[in-house]
């Protein structure tokens, strides 16, 4: 099973990894506002999160969090 990043407002998926480490790194560096030497600044429009596939389809059924966490629990 692997890991997914996506976005926390619409659900959409960014991409999907075989290990949760790499995943929530993306998410960290996605997520940290930047600014840089030459004037340049970044600020991240959405917050990417990560989530095991399996939590994933529940985002994609349309489940908000409290369904989320009863329909994982009830999955084991």
């Amino acid at each position: 099973m692997g890991w997914v990043v996506y976005e926390e407002a619409t659900g959409r998926a960014q991409k999907y990894y075989k290990k949760e480490s790499v995943a929530k790194r993306i998410c960290t560096q996605h997520n940290q506002p930047r600014d840089y030497d030459w004037g340049y600044a970044y600020r991240p429009e959405a917050r990417w999160i990560h989530c095991s596939y399996a939590d994933y389809e529940g985002v994609l059924m349309g489940m908000q969090e409290p369904e989320r966490k009863m329909w994982a629990f009830c999955r084991g």
